[in-house]
């Protein structure tokens, strides 16, 4: 099998593991009454984050090795770092601003900190949590804009390759909503742009993770403004 159709088969699995382990109910109890609800809200969204590491980022890298794939080809290179710097600085500028007025929206804080415990949150969880989404958006970026990109763009066009990523992008962001499946389209594009300019994930993986910082701590302000 050609490694685009791989990648195509593994992102999917990655995220089908994914959906359906967040979603089931019973699992989610069994975390309830093995750590105590407060405690399994924790551990509960570092699971998650823990899984799609294995998933997404050990499963692409075990299929690259299998299959004999360089991993700088997928984006695993340190060229270019001046456009990825500039790069970076500029969309995280942007997307910091963003979230300081998107966190406030009751939509979001439905939805976000993931963690649904009280402010003030302890040291420990702040780095913790904030570790977790750098290794799982880690994993995401590698085996998005990573391993399934330059897998896509051995065989196909570059408009071909990104309508194929962000079919599959957007699907895995329609279980938050529709507002985050629709943003998910112009700055999916923009992301495979720049890893098609630059050769690597690294913008992407960057800019990401400076989404996740910013929006997990502007929404965990503005929550610990609204609730008692």
């Amino acid at each position: 099998m050609p490694n685009a159709g791989l990648s195509i088969i593994a992102v999917t699995f990655a995220y089908c593991i994914y959906y359906f382990t967040w979603n089931s109910v019973s699992l989610r109890k069994w975390f309830d009454r093995k750590f105590g609800e407060d405690a399994a809200k924790i551990k509960w969204i570092y699971l998650i984050r823990w899984q799609g590491v294995f998933f997404f980022g050990v499963g692409s890298l075990l299929i690259c090795l299998v299959q004999g794939i360089d991993l700088q080809s997928v984006g695993l290179d340190f060229k270019n770092w001046k456009p990825t710097l500039l790069w970076t600085l500029g969309l995280s500028s942007v997307v910091t601003v963003m979230n300081y007025f998107a966190a406030r929206s009751a939509d979001n804080l439905a939805m976000y900190p993931m963690i649904r415990t009280s402010p003030p949150w302890p040291n420990s969880l702040l780095v913790g949590s904030a570790f977790t989404w750098a290794m799982y958006l880690l994993a995401y970026e590698f085996a998005f804009r990573g391993f399934l990109f330059f897998t896509c763009r051995e065989v196909m066009d570059l408009p071909l390759a990104i309508a194929v990523n962000i079919s599959l992008y957007v699907l895995v962001h329609v279980a938050k909503g529709w507002k985050e499946a629709v943003g998910a389209v112009p700055l999916g594009i923009v992301l495979c742009l720049l890893t098609e300019q630059t050769g690597t994930i690294w913008i992407a993986l960057l800019v990401h993770v400076v989404m996740a910082w910013g929006n997990e701590w502007w929404s965990y302000y503005w929550a610990s403004r609204v609730r008692p």
